[in-house]
């Protein structure tokens, strides 16, 4: 009886033994899966932070660019400004007097239609006229 209680205490040993071996191979193997899983999403994470602060850097960048493009056109749009509304600088010396430039300088600058002049002056005229009319005094007296 002892060596049947033996038997059987050795077959229950190894049974439970072989049980327990299953249970824990299962639970390992989930265990290991669960591990695997857990270190899957922290890669995950670490690569959605560094894709994060990549697409911010390159946000920053740009956002750095547009802030300067802005304030290169806003001065150049008040350097335009300026150009436009800067009243015309007279020179220290002129050379025509203050009312002649005011005047030129508010006449029309239209250009003028030319005219056909058919009539000569009098001074340039075909035929003779005024004091250019008489007779040479000096051939009058040689004869």
């Amino acid at each position: 009886m002892e060596i049947l209680t033996g038997i059987l205490l050795f077959l229950l040993g190894l049974i439970a033994g072989i049980g327990i071996m299953l249970l824990r191979g299962k639970w390992d193997s989930g265990v290991q899966q669960t591990q695997t899983a857990l270190n899957q999403c922290q890669q995950d994470q670490a690569q959605l932070k560094q894709d994060w602060q990549d697409q911010l850097a390159q946000f920053r960048s740009v956002a750095t660019n547009l802030d300067e493009m802005s304030r290169h056109i806003n001065s150049n749009i008040q350097e335009a400004e300026s150009l436009l509304n800067k009243a015309p600088k007279t020179p220290s010396f002129p050379f025509f007097s203050k009312e002649a430039t005011e005047i030129l300088q508010s006449a029309d600058s239209k250009k003028r239609e030319k005219t056909m002049l058919s009539d000569q002056p009098l001074d340039y005229s075909s035929t003779k006229s005024g004091v250019f009319e008489g007779e040479n005094l000096n051939k009058k007296q040689s004869v």
